[in-house]
């Protein structure tokens, strides 16, 4: 496992210091454990959030509708050096 010393992490947070400036550090911190609160939340819940169960993995933004079947056709997709169907490209 990694071995951090006390001194590695003051100087980490030194830099962070400099870098971000010491309003938006807090911000930056609140915003991270809000982020890992959130996560051990998902991981404990088994990823139901409201009584519902989180969607499959790339079913963000999907326009299929319930128990449609996905089509595995390419329309619309453009391969390098390939031409358009219509010609005009």
């Amino acid at each position: 496992m990694i071995d951090i010393s006390p001194i590695q992490v003051l100087i980490v947070l030194v830099i962070a210091l400099l870098v971000f400036g010491p309003e938006r550090l807090p911000e930056m911190a609140r915003g991270l454990a809000r982020g890992i609160q959130d996560f051990r939340r998902s991981l404990e819940d088994g990823g139901e959030r409201d009584g519902r169960p989180s969607a499959p993995p790339g079913a963000a933004g999907s326009t299929r509708g319930e128990g449609e079947e996905p089509d595995d056709d390419l329309t619309g997709v453009i391969v390098p050096g390939s031409r358009r169907p219509d010609g005009a490209g």
